[in-house]
């Protein structure tokens, strides 16, 4: 997993392409998607968000997991994505990874999940919304699997 930093900008900025073009000069990012700037370095990110509450159009900032997989029910609201990559609010989310499991035991486990899952990753982790981790931990358990809980601030680089 890849974590990035987002400064979301206030979606007023689509009317200033002035600023814009100074953003961008000033505080290049790795990538663009709607309103949020996408950077790999704090420093980068720093500048960005400088600017932007210099010009009072900070809305918020974000630490996002750059992830591949396919999308859950809930990825639209925690999640956003261009034609090339996923990001994924790593505040916001849980994730985990089956430790043991039948296949069969594991299948039916997932289709129980199915309406709670934020993301599902290529390499067997998935993403879930914070607040539903007891319920993961109730349905695995009705199903005889266990689960690991990864700890995202771990996996994150310290920026």
């Amino acid at each position: 997993m890849i974590f990035v930093i987002a400064a979301e900008a206030n979606p007023f900025i689509s009317d200033l392409p002035d600023f814009q073009e100074v953003l961008l000069a000033v505080a290049p990012p790795l990538l663009v998607i709607e309103n949020y700037y996408i950077y790999n370095e704090q420093k980068d990110a720093d500048e960005a968000i400088g600017l932007l509450k210099e010009a009072d159009l900070l809305e918020s900032t974000h630490l996002l997991v750059k992830t591949e997989g396919s999308e859950g029910e809930d990825f639209f609201d925690y999640g956003i994505q261009s034609e090339d990559a996923t990001f994924l609010f790593a505040e916001e989310l849980s994730a985990f990874r089956f430790s043991e499991a039948s296949s069969i035991q594991m299948e039916m486990a997932l289709l129980q999940l199915e309406e709670h899952l934020v993301f599902k990753g290529t390499k067997g982790i998935y993403f879930t919304a914070s607040h539903y981790t007891e319920l993961i931990l109730g349905i695995v358990k009705a199903y005889g699997v266990k689960v690991e809980f990864l700890d995202l601030d771990k996996w994150c680089k310290k920026i």
